[in-house]
């Protein structure tokens, strides 16, 4: 019998896998594992390959230990050439090296290690079921909210050589993405399930996806490719780009794309929830299929009103040539919502970035990579981004990512400041030299005057041009928001970022900065949306748990809800810097065995830290005044985080916000320089 899962780890982890597999065996899952010593015998490219062909999910089991074996990485991407869903379980927290980065880029992940083990088993069970994989017990289906058939799959086509033809798909098919599975079983149990009465989070405004006013809104959901070689599958990443730009240059009409759609891609999509969740009218999903430098896309354009396909439409071209279609799928969707496209517009949807499709593939890799914030893709980025402009010495999008990828590896404390940010300056000048209206240019140029020159005047006009050349332009939004906060314009930046999240709606960072504007707007109860809905999609992007603590502490009816807050966080196994301060400032006075536990612990964690930061912690000890010592000396040398003052990130400083010391540099550091 096929086996429904197949689990890829390292024989380090054996103990822990198998306990893991024997739980999903349990529960009726067919698991295949090397429980033997394969993997140093001459069988093993048999045994290995036929597994992973009859198997329909694919377990990557990721610890310091897997992400260092050759054959786990062989393993994958033999998962990745035959189209398997990919469900990558963390057994631990560490960075994901080169070797796998291409498979797993976009993917959504289960982070075992800060579930509660009384759950997390199961936690991991649901997930393979809610992706359709195994055949449920009778008595799960109600459970589990599945037909007796478990969901068709659309991951497992074979290419044998030829070039086989997109996938059909149902009108009303329902299809539900790993990151959407993660946020439903997150809600089984856990910190997500909450209590009644004061602890039942506010849900977010029911989305009402009608079009109004000749508005219309349309997510373009991640394109699958089909495709003998990794390498090729580029090109789903780079029509999502060329289609996104295209279509929002039409009047009327917004496109609703990447990170935000990401928790929706995989086997299964649910077309209602991505309706509901995102607000739209619209659906746009294509998928790819590449032999050799042949190319054919399909692409659907759905009415998420009734999930029925508005039209169907396919073509075939170069690799080179594909991207070409861009204006007639966009003059397609023109004419279904009713806009006019003028002869200015109609020539706009034509224009390319670079006529070298090469280097627009390597720009394509990069920013991919970009996303990820890892300080390897952000380091692979820039090689690519180099490549790219040495093909294409005019290609202006090289340029700006050039600067995008040198200024977070400052923001992440990669490398030094004073080393990134007069980089990222040069090429964000060069891309404006090369095309003087693109947004992307000067929003590099605004990040850099704002965060390392403190001239955030300046850059509020830079990304202010950058919203007029394209007003759909999230990230635009988004980081002027972070500028007018820590300007202390509250009300300005609030609608701002409300906007970055009607472009943006899942993306977690987004929703944190927005929560951030919230809190100082003193609507709470917004801010505790925007941190659960970002903790839906990203459970381990920690920030939003820190953000959501300090919206408890401005509400004096929340006791409960921070306590169980706190009960998730202490039960996390590895710990980083936001979960230590939450832990610390939240036992000071409550239980003082606790509070020094965590407090060395927390110490301990930011001298391993990169960059500076303040020693929070100081004011835990009642040390004001060091604290504002070093705060002044960071000022005067412009190392002072652009966070500084903002009392919805500054929680620790309690009763001496009114100090006037600390009030006279939150004044001296919002005029900038």
């Amino acid at each position: 019998m096929s086996p429904d899962v197949f689990i890829s780890y390292s024989r380090e982890d054996q103990q822990q896998v198998v306990k893991m597999v024997e739980y999903l065996r349990g529960q009726g899952i067919s698991v295949w594992m090397d429980e033997t010593d394969i993997h140093g015998a001459t069988i093993w490219t048999k045994e290995i390959v036929e597994a992973i062909r009859a198997s329909s999910l694919f377990i990557l089991a990721i610890s310091g230990h897997s992400i260092g074996s050759k054959n786990v990485v062989k393993e994958l991407a033999l998962a990745s050439e035959r189209e398997k869903i990919i469900l990558p379980i963390y057994l631990e927290q560490c960075e994901i090296p080169e070797t796998m980065e291409y498979q797993l880029a976009g993917i959504q992940n289960i982070a075992l290690h800060t579930l509660d083990k009384s759950k997390a088993y199961e936690f991991v069970h649901q997930t393979i079921r809610r992706l359709g994989v195994g055949q449920p017990r009778q008595d799960e289906n109600q459970a589990l909210g599945q037909a007796a058939d478990a969901p068709s799959q659309r991951h497992g086509s074979t290419i044998t050589g030829h070039m086989p033809p997109p996938k059909g798909k149902g009108s009303g098919g329902t299809w539900v993405g790993v990151a959407a599975v993660v946020a439903l079983v997150a809600a089984v149990g856990g910190w997500f399930a909450f209590k009644g009465g004061s602890g039942s989070p506010p849900s977010a405004p029911p989305a009402v996806p009608q079009q109004a006013n000749g508005e219309a809104r349309i997510a373009l959901l991640p394109i699958e490719v089909s495709a003998q070689s990794e390498g090729d599958k580029w090109v789903g990443t780079g029509m999502v780009t060329q289609l996104k730009a295209a279509i929002n240059k039409l009047e009327g009409v917004t496109v609703i794309s990447g990170v935000s759609v990401n928790a929706y891609r995989g086997a299964n999509r649910d077309i209602n929830n991505i309706r509901d969740k995102l607000s739209v009218n619209y659906i746009i999903d294509c998928e790819m299929a590449v032999a050799g430098n042949n190319v054919i896309a399909t692409v659907d354009f759905i009415n998420a009103s009734d999930s029925q396909t508005v039209w169907s439409v396919t073509y075939e071209d170069k690799v080179e040539n594909i991207f070409s279609i861009k204006s007639a799928i966009a003059s397609k969707v023109a004419v279904t919502v009713g806009i006019k496209v003028g002869t200015a517009t109609a020539l706009a949807l034509g224009k390319t970035s670079t006529e070298n499709s090469e280097a627009f593939k390597l720009y394509t890799q990069g920013r991919a990579l970009w996303f990820s914030r890892s300080e390897a893709g952000m380091r692979q980025s820039l090689k690519l981004y180099k490549q790219a402009i040495t093909l294409d010495s005019e290609f202006a999008e090289a340029y700006a990512g050039m600067a995008d990828s040198y200024s977070m590896l400052g923001v992440y404390a990669v490398l030094d400041n004073d080393v990134t940010y007069p980089k990222a300056r040069e090429f964000a000048i060069e891309s404006i030299t090369r095309n003087p209206s693109l947004s992307e240019a000067y929003v590099s140029l605004a990040w850099v005057q704002f965060a390392y020159d403190w001239k955030f005047k300046e850059s509020e006009k830079n990304y202010r041009k950058a919203i007029a050349l394209d007003s759909k332009f999230a990230q635009a939004y988004h980081w002027l928001g972070i500028n007018l906060i820590s300007q202390g314009k509250y009300q300005e930046a609030y609608s701002t970022l409300k906007k970055a999240v009607e472009l943006d709606p899942d993306n977690h960072v987004v929703l944190l900065n927005f929560s951030t504007s919230a809190i100082e707007t003193k609507k709470f109860d917004e801010a505790e949306v925007a941190c659960k809905r970002g903790l839906s999609v990203t459970p381990d992007y920690t920030r939003n748990w820190e953000q959501l603590y300090t919206v408890y502490i401005d509400r004096d009816d929340r006791e409960n809800d921070m306590d169980d807050l706190v009960k998730e966080v202490e039960s996390f196994t590895n710990k980083n810097g936001e979960l230590y301060f939450i832990l610390a400032h939240y036992y000071k006075d409550r239980d003082t065995v606790k509070f020094q536990k965590y407090l060395s612990e927390g110490r301990s964690y930011a001298e391993t830290a990169k960059g500076i930061q303040l020693d929070r912690y100081q004011l835990l000890d009642g040390d004001f005044s060091k604290y504002m010592d070093e705060a002044e000396k960071a000022f005067e040398v412009r190392k002072l985080q652009y966070s500084f003052g903002v009392e919805a990130l500054e929680y620790f400083i309690g009763e001496n916000r009114d100090n006037p010391r600390f009030k006279a540099l939150v004044e001296k550091f919002r005029q900038g320089r």
